[in-house]
């Protein structure tokens, strides 16, 4: 007889029950549970006391707070610190991933040597440490054959390896691109006490300008508080935001509103809101060269001529000037949505803004924040290593213009990766010694001749001095929370130790005392610990209390130092003279036509750190189908190509290219593609190897006229249809 739909509905659930009620598959799944928990990789509940470790995160610059949860000793789970300035109970995609990381099967397990054949083999550290002593012994006292890259701007490992090298005749230390290089190009003749800094807590009007401050810019976690803060669910906000950009990426998607201006042109329609401020009478009488300042903009920037380079109409243009003006405490962000690569230009023309609407170290405005005391012998002055410009000097040793270190140190850095035009500029280290200081195993150790691992943060002593883009100063410290799981040394310790051997003399026998002298040296200046009061409360009226105790006990225990001291500014300087020199051309560039933007997030890693697996299910299918990863346009772009939604689209630049697929988004500009960072390893591990390309490859390096500053936020690519 043959069954209808409802008989054998009714059949199948019999069925089920029976076999519910029958004890068989229970012990059969009984079974099975207990032979698999005898499988060696199984992981095993960690028993004992649970506790919490205040610490301070590493993975990015931008120096969050985390609370790492233990269980027997044991890292369990990473979580934001409500009490750390910088985070205030929040966490980043990244900082979520701290603890998994730890773990990370892209983990260096002990120093290695490049063998004849290119592959690794693992060699003792008095086998590394001795290959890495002969190194520098050769190169000692032969004025700047060793060089060094950090990729860690904000710690005093800065301070041994720059006092390293001075004591060894060379001045090539340099940081990975970043917006403080730009800043120190732009205003470093004047200001050498320190950074500026961009008080959003109490300000009424944030203006950004390519600054993705809701993601990836500077202080990420910390902006994201005070948007937050700015915008109560349910209620009128009391800041508001403006992002001018040429997407709408996570500031533009939630601001206020959103400017269309295309990458290289923010400074163009910042210098003609400053038309506006200017021609309604206001002044900057601090400043020096005012009066050049205000002839040039007046004189070039008219409303016609900002509308016919940017696109918006003179009365856009008006409106944004209207809003500044009507503020009471309005702070402008100048910085690139990948906080780097940035020009003088952009820069100084967006900074300008601040100084025409009230004057420095005003609430809600910028501050100058200033530098934390050095307290390594002959270690190099903040100033001057913001202002060292490493792609200059990339190019110019593969030019063959200057002399190629026979020895390069990299610390916690990936430039192989993660340099513009990173296959060319990775030719540097042909023919020369390459010793990489790294956790992982990314694209620079596997180049390099020698890996000395270091510790992961979360097993190490560490610190953070004022991320950039902080609106305050801040001093806290990274402590170990568990022993280090594989056999690596702190690069302080080695870097000191090989120093002792070289008859060198920095002044520490460990990194841990060089931060004991760091907090002592704290007491040179009028701070307070942020447990009660926060600095931007300070800035409002708030009276904190003196930092009084030890306090190296205290801030190695994960107490937050900062000051409200700012340096007494007599004067600034409007960077008349680079602006006039640094002006874009007015000529579209038609061998390159399309402009490229290139977008970071911290979900995609950082500049140092690749997609963790913690993260890879935050990829959206619009950002990544199996290998091939997404670029974004608008329709009528992608039309102006030939390409629809999914096409295969090449993307050409000067130094290389790369293929993606064709995303269809209106929040992009005009004759802009969008292109994501952070893809196109060929290291690490099996979760973040080979997963689309590099779109370091495609980006344009072209040298600033009148700064000499290597810049590619504004980088130009043809696009064409794959096949």
């Amino acid at each position: 007889m043959a069954l209808d739909r409802r008989s054998f509905l009714t059949f199948v659930a019999g069925g089920a029950v029976g076999t519910l009620f029958t004890p068989v598959i229970w012990k059969s799944i009984d079974d099975t549970a207990i032979w698999t928990q005898n499988w060696s990789w199984i992981p095993r509940l960690e028993h004992g006391p649970k506790a919490y470790a205040a610490t301070t995160c590493k993975l990015c610059p931008a120096g969050c707070g985390l609370n790492i949860r233990t269980a027997g000793d044991r890292p369990v789970v990473a979580e934001g610190r409500t009490d750390h300035p910088l985070s205030q109970g929040g966490i980043c995609p990244l900082g979520a991933a701290a603890v998994q990381m730890l773990y990370s099967p892209a983990r260096i397990k002990g120093p290695m040597k490049k063998q004849a054949d290119g592959t690794h083999q693992l060699v003792s550290w008095e086998e590394a440490e001795a290959l890495l002593l002969e190194k520098l012994n050769e190169a000692k006292g032969q004025g700047g054959n060793v060089a060094c890259i950090s990729g860690d701007e904000n710690s005093t490992m800065n301070e041994v390896l720059s006092g390293l090298l001075a004591q060894m005749d060379s001045n090539r230390f340099f940081l990975m691109p970043g917006e403080s290089l730009t800043a120190s190009k732009a205003f470093g003749s004047w200001l050498k006490q320190g950074v500026l800094g961009y008080d959003l807590e109490n300000a009424d009007l944030v203006m950004a300008f390519g600054a993705d401050l809701l993601d990836s810019w500077g202080t990420a976690v910390r902006n994201k508080k005070a948007f937050g803060a700015a915008h109560p669910i349910g209620e009128q906000a009391t800041t508001e935001y403006v992002y001018v950009g040429p997407m709408q990426n996570t500031t533009g998607a939630v601001a206020d509103k959103w400017v269309s201006v295309a990458p290289g042109l923010e400074g163009v329609l910042a210098l003609g809101i400053a038309y506006h401020l200017l021609q309604s009478g206001m002044i900057v009488p601090e400043a020096l060269d005012f009066s050049s300042y205000r002839s040039f903009v007046l004189s070039r920037y008219t409303p016609e001529y900002v509308s016919k380079v940017t696109g918006l109409s003179s009365e856009q243009v008006a409106e944004l000037a209207v809003k500044l003006r009507r503020a009471n405490r309005p702070v402008v962000v100048p910085g690139s949505a990948i906080s780097q690569g940035n020009g003088v230009f952009s820069l100084a023309a967006v900074m300008s803004l601040n100084f025409l609407l009230h004057p420095v170290n005003s609430p809600g405005g910028i501050f100058v924040l200033p530098d934390l005391p050095t307290v390594v012998s002959e270690a190099m002055e903040p100033s001057i290593i913001r202002g060292n410009d490493l792609v200059s000097f990339v190019q110019k040793i593969t030019a063959g213009k200057t002399d190629r270190p026979s020895v390069f140190l990299v610390y916690e850095a990936n430039p192989v990766h993660g340099l513009p035009q990173a296959e060319a500029m990775s030719k540097v280290f042909d023919d020369t010694f390459l010793a990489s200081f790294s956790t992982f195993y990314d694209e620079t150790a596997a180049r390099a001749d020698l890996i000395l691992p270091t510790p992961y943060f979360l097993e190490r002593w560490d610190d953070v001095q004022t991320p950039h883009g902080a609106g305050f100063v801040s001093y806290s410290v990274t402590r170990p929370v568990i022993k280090p799981l594989f056999d690596v040394k702190p690069a302080g310790d080695v870097v000191l130790g090989v120093a002792e051997k070289l008859g060198l003399d920095l002044g520490f026998s460990s990194f841990e005392k060089v931060l004991e002298a760091k907090t002592a040296a704290l007491a040179e200046m009028d701070g307070f610990l942020t447990d009660k009061v926060q600095p931007w409360q300070v800035r409002t009226g708030a009276s904190p209390a003196p930092a009084a105790g030890n306090q190296w006990r205290n801030i190695s225990r994960g107490a937050v130092w900062t000051t409200a001291v700012t340096p007494f500014v007599p004067a600034v300087l409007l960077a008349a003279r680079e602006l006039s020199q640094a002006a874009p051309p007015d000529v579209d560039d038609w061998a390159y036509p399309v402009r490229l933007a290139s977008i970071t997030s911290r979900a995609h890693g950082s500049r140092h750190i690749a997609i963790p697996p913690f993260c890879l299910p935050l990829l959206g299918e619009e950002e990544l189908q199996g290998k091939t990863f997404y670029v974004r346009m608008n329709s009528t772009t992608a039309r102006n190509y030939g390409l629809k939604a999914n096409d295969r689209v090449k993307l050409v630049g000067p130094g290389g290219e790369c293929v993606a697929r064709v995303r269809i988004f209106e929040g992009v500009g005009l004759n802009v593609v969008a292109a994501p960072l952070g893809f196109g390893h060929t290291a690490w591990d099996e979760f973040s190897r080979g997963k689309g390309d590099n779109i370091y490859n495609v980006l344009t390096v072209r040298t600033e006229p009148g700064s000499d500053l290597s810049v590619w936020a504004d980088s130009r690519v043809r696009i064409a249809k794959a096949y």
